[in-house]
């Protein structure tokens, strides 16, 4: 049985093979270390994810992509559904962050407009959609990875549904439908933007944004000052 000296002496030089793996690093502190790293495997797997799918793509094919070991690998993901969980999270880090700055325009409008506008754009950019359709795809057919996508939206729903509320409360707009309803059709609307990656089929983004102004006005039923 290993001593305690033993196993931290064993951590410590897992932590230096995993740093060592691929390129150079220079001075970084540890949990510096281990951010990069982790975006490191994570920029892997995404392109793994895209190329094989989900199902397709395995532990080993990311090593590769990342040019890291197994054993360093690990030390981060003890498996692809943790990978996906990573990922998830850190799109609803972005989109809660956008989602926030976008909601605090007064006009509750203009406000869901410039989130879902920006939102595709910065899709479009980060080329998510195919990421995006993917791991929706395995989510269907994987209770974990559903399970995974729900937690990490419950933040940018409640976001949405207080700021729709508080426009309710203020008298600002007077929905047909319930609140429920509402956001269902209007994030149903947005994620289909999103995978259709309407900035790659060169449509007229003026004209989208015409058309998502519309049917937000049409969906709020904004109250005339």
């Amino acid at each position: 049985m290993n001593s305690p000296l033993d196993t931290a002496r064993a951590s410590a030089y897992d932590e230096h093979r995993a740093d060592d793996d691929g390129e150079t690093t220079g001075p970084m502190t540890r949990a510096e270390r281990r951010e990069a790293q982790t975006a490191r495997i994570l920029d892997a797997a995404k392109k793994c994810f895209v190329r094989s799918g989900f199902q397709g793509a395995s532990m080993h094919e990311i090593c590769k992509e990342a040019e890291m070991s197994p054993g360093a690998l690990y030390r981060y993901f003890p498996s692809k559904e943790a990978i996906i969980e990573a990922i998830a999270e850190a799109d609803r880090r972005q989109d809660a962050d956008l989602l926030a700055e976008a909601l605090a325009n007064p006009d509750i409008v203009e406000g869901i407009v410039q989130a879902m506008m920006t939102h595709m754009r910065v899709s479009h950019e980060n080329n998510m959609a195919p990421l995006f359709t993917e791991i929706r795809a395995e989510a269907l057919r994987n209770p974990s990875v559903l399970e995974t996508c729900e937690c990490s939206m419950s933040q940018v729903h409640e976001l949405i549904f207080r700021r729709i509320r508080a426009a309710i409360d203020a008298g600002q707009i007077r929905p047909a439908v319930s609140v429920e309803t509402l956001m269902a059709v209007m994030i149903s609307i947005g994620e289909g933007i999103i995978l259709n990656d309407l900035p790659a089929k060169g449509v007229n983004l003026a004209e989208v944004e015409h058309m998502v102004r519309a049917s937000v006005t049409a969906n709020l039923c904004p109250v005339a000052n």
